[in-house]
């Protein structure tokens, strides 16, 4: 194969190798290497800067397509055998994995959405996310407390239900420190947007840009013809 590889590159560039001799030859072969690997360089030069100026929503679509290409040939080998495809056959052992552990940590940092926001699990979580950074318990005195306290644990029918043991000043001011903290995270806080510095400027302000963006997802498909005639003039 490499054989005929190599008469097929030699007549390609119109030169005969059996009238070569072995330096000749050797040369040659080191001259083709050169010609393979530029042309490798090169390609994979072209692709890097496909990637660079690349969107993500273009590399998200061409993804998308690719694997829709690839699906759709599978789909049609599989009909011309008259084999009736799973689709869970198709998914090799390592991308499953994958997929699993892509749900779960979805699964876990999903935001909650609408009433979500006040059920127990969501207020559960703000709450032992608030303890573990900010509010570090004291678990000698946690424990100093069971010991010396007879109803640390108190039922509804206790006489001391709704009584709790003095504070210290210093946690006292550890949990007002703490609800400053949170206070001016709030006030910190902005969502991070999606910046794209080679889109076209057709706006003059942030809020402009906003409306231009609820235009085209309405009417965007329906104007791209006039849009394109007008910029071509």
């Amino acid at each position: 194969l490499k054989a005929k590889q190599k008469m097929a590159d030699v007549a390609e560039q119109g030169q005969d190798v059996s009238k070569m001799t072995p330096a000749q030859q050797k040369l040659f072969d080191l001259r083709m290497k050169l010609n393979k690997a530029r042309k490798a360089n090169h390609t994979a030069l072209v692709n890097e800067k496909k990637r660079s100026v690349e969107k993500p929503e273009d590399v998200a679509r061409r993804k998308r397509e690719s694997f829709d290409e690839a699906y759709e040939k599978k789909q049609k080998e599989a009909k011309e055998l008259g084999i009736e495809e799973d689709p869970s056959l198709s998914i090799t052992l390592e991308d499953a994995d994958k997929q699993e552990k892509k749900k779960r940590k979805k699964e876990k940092n999903k935001a909650a959405f609408g009433w979500e926001v006040f059920n127990q699990d969501s207020l559960y979580k703000a709450y032992k996310k608030r303890v573990d950074r900010s509010v570090k318990p004291d678990l000698e005195q946690y424990e100093k407390a069971k010991k010396t306290e007879p109803e640390f644990f108190r039922k509804a029918d206790s006489m001391l239900y709704g009584a709790a043991p003095e504070a210290p000043a210093e946690a006292v001011d550890k949990m007002v420190l703490e609800i400053v903290e949170c206070a001016d995270r709030r006030n910190k806080f902005s969502r991070r947007r999606e910046h794209h510095p080679d889109a076209d400027v057709d706006y003059i302000n942030d809020r402009n840009a906003h409306f231009n963006r609820k235009i085209e997802r309405a009417f965007g498909s329906y104007t791209k013809e006039i849009k394109d005639n007008l910029e071509r003039g």
